[in-house]
């Protein structure tokens, strides 16, 4: 990867406004990615039980599907950005960006060794996406389609 840091976008998916967290993506610019399932516990929200719990494990063959607690899963967000100097992590909701940071702590004073972070928030709206097999609501995917807007934005606006 060299030095040079990079641009990481996020997904997550949640049990409902302010649940806990059930999957969370972050697929790098070049393309490779993290995907994370946490237990959803007893009591899923009847939106999400509709429209997310029946598409989080729906990701292509080659995408690695983790199960994690929650040592595990700020281990793994560390481990997939070990190396970057200055990682920019960018989403499109600030639940996102507040998910992401509570899946880093795993006890009272202890987080993931991520010593530095840049977030950016953007508005923007993934859908409809030409990101061939797409599925909405799924962490993976809707970080894929992101990944496409904003560097196809960027590609267009110069």
């Amino acid at each position: 990867m060299g030095n040079s840091p990079l641009r990481y976008f996020l997904d997550t998916e949640f049990n409902g406004f302010g649940g806990p967290l059930l999957s969370l993506a972050l697929v790098r610019e070049d393309g490779h990615s993290l995907y994370l399932l946490y237990d959803p516990g007893e009591v899923i929200d009847p939106w999400v039980a509709v429209h997310v719990e029946p598409h989080l494990r729906a990701v292509p063959n080659d995408v690695e599907v983790r199960e994690v607690g929650q040592i595990d899963g700020a281990r793994a967000i560390a481990g997939f950005l070990f190396g970057d100097p200055d990682p920019e992590i960018i989403a499109d909701w600030p639940d996102d960006v507040r998910l992401f940071c509570a899946a880093l702590m795993f006890s009272p004073g202890r987080k993931a060794p991520v010593d530095r972070l840049r977030f950016d928030i953007r508005r923007v709206f993934s859908y409809p996406t030409d990101v061939a097999g797409a599925v909405e609501h799924n962490a993976w995917w809707d970080a894929m389609a992101l990944r496409r807007r904003l560097m196809r934005h960027e590609m267009t606006d110069g």
